[in-house]
């Protein structure tokens, strides 16, 4: 490495990137996979960083870099989203918005109901689903967690939570692809 130039950036997350999944004394968990730069990636360093994802359903943790971005806080445009369909109160959401009363002209009657409807599915949209992205997240955080208990202690109880923590990664991934 030292003769490439390039150095380890680190990482956060699980102390390993792969493992035998096997159970017990027979479990074996190294870090094999890493981040590396060279020099002129050096001078970005604070804004770079590395996260050491969940293993599941694999053996290999992958890696997600982040490179600091700019935000910017323009309003975003509403956007309807699949995944709402998967729920049938989403018909009542949007039939009780839609059927309030509005005293204008038909021009405005319109603007007034879609604007209703899209505060309302979206209020609902909160309710229901919150933010998918950071409920993949946590969900990976929790998996990562789980994954850590399991590396230090191999006990069916650690093991039913990674379980666990597993199948609610799994339901949030479904969420986030219908998305």
């Amino acid at each position: 490495m030292e003769e490439a130039g390039v150095f380890d950036v680190g990482f956060l997350g699980s102390s390993f990137t792969w493992s035998n999944n096997q159970r017990s004394r027979a479990r074996i968990s190294k870090r094999l996979d890493r981040f590396l730069v060279n020099g002129a990636c050096l001078e970005l360093s604070d804004a770079i960083s590395v996260l050491h994802l969940t293993r599941h359903p694999s053996d290999h943790a992958p890696l997600k870099i982040s490179f600091a971005t700019r935000l910017d806080n323009k309003p975003r445009p509403f956007r309807f989203l699949n995944v709402w369909t998967s729920k049938p109160e989403l018909l009542e959401v949007i039939r009780q918005a839609w059927n309030q009363n509005v005293d204008r002209s038909p021009l405005r009657i319109l603007c007034s109901k879609l604007l209703t409807t899209r505060r309302a599915i979206q209020s609902w949209d909160k309710q229901y689903f919150g933010n998918i992205m950071d409920t993949v997240r946590f969900t990976e955080i929790a998996v990562q967690r789980a994954e850590e208990m399991v590396d230090q202690d191999d006990s069916d109880e650690c093991q039913i939570e990674l379980n666990k923590a597993e199948a609610k990664l799994h339901h949030a991934l479904s969420i986030e692809e219908q998305f």
